[in-house]
């Protein structure tokens, strides 16, 4: 079940979850591509593109230093500036999801709630002890199954990061996302989590581009979000 936010999430927290839907529109523009459908891929590449570029403009500034009250109020504006950007895409994603995802299940003749990872690791052919001849061979998977299942079921050790459905009510990422939202609305504090700690830790520790160079300065950028925070949701 998705975190439910009590409180207003910190802007580490917006990073993370903008990151994961990335993931999801790239996956989404590819096989709107595949189908030949080029104005949706192309949409859902925009949509990638304006989630990497609204969260990396703070980063980038932190990223040239903190220390002076100054330069740390220059950062809070800018990431509040950023959570504000945010929440508008996010709203405008959740209306568009049930869609996306019910369009891409019409693609490819399969029912979101069939998507699981399997659930035995170690999976192997079995042999008759007799005859030595396989009575059941391994299943394979694919590159695009697994991609597929990422998508809508979410990755393997983080499952709550597939859309699904789209629709709020059928949990993963909409549901995260919307309670991300509906926290905005409450007057509490930014308080840290577990996602804000890694994320932060994960920025710091890896070296971060300060310079805009050509279209894919932020791939470029070496921030790598592909792991599950601290504390299961």
């Amino acid at each position: 079940m998705a975190q439910s936010y009590a409180q207003r999430a910190p802007f580490n927290d917006w990073w993370y979850w903008s990151e994961c839907l990335v993931k999801r529109f790239k996956t989404i523009a590819e096989i709107y591509r595949e189908n030949a459908e080029m104005e949706r891929s192309e949409q859902a590449t925009e949509w990638s593109r304006k989630l990497k570029d609204n969260c990396m403009v703070p980063v980038m500034e932190a990223r040239k230093g903190m220390k002076t009250d100054e330069e740390k109020e220059k950062v809070r504006v800018l990431e509040e500036a950023s959570i504000l950007a945010a929440a508008n895409m996010f709203r405008d994603v959740l209306i568009n999801l049930p869609f996306m995802s019910s369009a891409i299940q019409d693609f490819l003749y399969i029912n979101w709630e069939d998507l699981k990872w399997d659930e035995d690791d170690n999976d192997r052919d079995e042999y008759d002890e007799e005859t030595g001849l396989i009575t059941k061979k391994k299943k394979k998977k694919t590159g695009g199954d697994q991609r597929i299942i990422e998508l809508f079921a979410g990755p393997k050790a983080r499952q709550d990061e597939g859309i699904r459905s789209g629709k709020v009510e059928d949990g993963g990422l909409p549901g995260l996302l919307y309670n991300l939202i509906q926290a905005e609305k409450t007057s509490s504090n930014r308080s840290p989590t577990d996602y804000g700690q890694v994320l932060q830790a994960a920025a710091t520790q890896q070296y971060i581009a300060t310079s805009k160079q050509s279209n894919q300065k932020w791939e470029k950028a070496g921030v790598t979000m592909n792991f599950k925070p601290g504390g299961s949701m």
